[in-house]
């Protein structure tokens, strides 16, 4: 971390600061709708989903709001409306007007981790920003570690105290992020002004390997982003019972966290970006092994060691997925191409459900085979994006642009992007 600079470290200890919020609140959110609300467990289930579904659809604007507009603003105000619209829970009357402050919680935190990411990108050489996002995944983990504690012991006072010390920690992190940060620029800054929003969709549906790359994460998180909250606890109570799952949770749960905190920054830092298939890959092989564990578990040490693997294909693939879309993102439009990829939470979304319907429906072992076949099918799509075309130099000018690009110059830069453009992708997979 020292290695950073001054600017990167500041927003990186602005995002632990802002997560430590979520972090405090978001493991009791159901609870307290439950005791403030005396909404049913179904109701809280659609009022949580709804808004996590309204956020992932909303992450496309975001992306394209964070190449507009200052991403050092955008967090700022991010911020604000989490602490407001999370103050604004404790008086709100009805499940409606919950769902609304969740829904504006929600998008809020879409438009600030994608403002962070597009941040790092801007800040940091290309050889530095795996380990700033490694470093970053880590402190959220730190975070949600420490954070439940010291709401648990908040709620138990009163129920609606971990919202308002979330609503602090939120206004914090605005304040954490400064000046210092607001006037740090790239050369990536200075860009012409980018087209307009649909414009950046068709741009965006046309680059062949987003599309694939976007698809292989939406297959990677169905199969890691609900893991132990998703599909392990349904398993352990229909196969060992409620009992049973409460005994073995907490050894699973501190086997992650641990695993991620002491692992995640490690092995960002030796990440590179002509490896990166190789690397997601392994990670796809160990979440495959760690399943098989899972599907043959019989003993809490049985249920560690599968844990351990699974994890550690976690603690891989993730920073993965980003370099892969800060690979092929032009500087003018990372936010919204980062955007794009969080569409990928619509994988952790339907975890439950399609698990629980497997689990419903057919034997246990289908559903392991199901996830182990998501992982594999989705190393696929990232080795069909590494061999996918870049998108052709007409496909992302603006819609201000004439069609006929006119001094010749403007040629020569083009094919040079695109150029450079094709052998990064085709140094990714190196045969020798």
């Amino acid at each position: 971390m020292s290695r950073f600079p001054a600017t990167v470290i500041r927003l990186l200890f602005s995002s632990f600061v802002f997560v430590m919020g979520r972090a405090v609140a978001l493991p009791f959110m159901a609870l307290y709708l439950n005791e403030h609300l005396g909404l049913n467990p179904q109701v809280i289930g659609w009022v949580l989903g709804g808004s996590i579904f309204f956020s992932t659809l909303f992450s496309l604007y975001a992306g394209y709001l964070a190449d507009r507009v200052s991403k050092n603003l955008l967090m700022k105000l991010a911020g604000v409306v989490v602490a407001m619209c999370t103050a604004s829970l404790t008086i709100a009357p009805n499940a409606f007007t919950a769902l609304l402050a969740l829904m504006c919680i929600e998008s809020a935190l879409t438009l600030r981790g994608i403002s962070l990411k597009a941040m790092l990108a801007d800040l940091l050489p290309p050889d530095q920003r795996p380990k700033a996002f490694a470093l970053n995944y880590t402190l959220i983990n730190v975070a949600f570690a420490l954070g439940p504690v010291l709401g648990a012991w908040l709620f138990a006072i009163k129920i609606s105290a971990p919202l308002w010390l979330a609503a602090g920690f939120s206004l914090l992190a605005s304040q954490v992020l400064g000046r210092q940060v607001a006037t740090a620029r790239t050369g990536s800054d200075v860009k012409a002004s980018p087209a307009g929003f649909k414009a950046t969709m068709r741009v965006l549906r046309s680059d062949s390997r987003l599309v694939l790359f976007t698809t292989g994460s939406v297959l990677t998180s169905f199969v890691f982003g609900r893991f132990v909250s998703g599909y392990l606890s349904q398993y352990l109570i229909v196969s060992q019972g409620v009992q049973a799952t409460a005994q073995l949770l907490p050894f699973i749960l501190i086997t992650n966290a641990v695993t991620v905190v002491v692992l995640q920054y490690p092995v960002g830092k030796l990440m590179q970006q002509k490896y990166l298939f190789r690397w997601v890959s392994l990670g796809a092989m160990l979440y495959a092994v760690g399943l098989l564990g899972f599907m043959h578990a019989s003993s809490s040490l049985s249920w560690v060691v599968a844990t351990l693997a699974f994890t550690v294909g976690e603690v891989i693939v993730i920073p993965c997925e980003y370099m892969f879309i800060d690979m092929i993102a032009p500087a003018d439009r990372r936010g919204s191409y980062y955007g794009a990829q969080s569409l990928a939470m619509f994988g952790a979304a339907l975890n439950p459900v399609i698990c629980g319907f497997l689990l419903a429906h057919f034997h246990s072992d289908v559903m392991f085979w199901v996830l182990i076949s998501a992982a594999l099918l989705g190393v696929l799509l990232y080795f069909a994006g590494t061999r996918s075309k870049p998108v052709t130099p007409h496909a992302i000018e603006p819609e201000s642009m004439p069609k006929v690009c006119q001094p010749r110059p403007c040629l020569s830069v083009l094919a040079a992007s695109k150029q450079l453009a094709g052998n990064r992708v085709k140094n990714l997979f190196p045969l020798s």
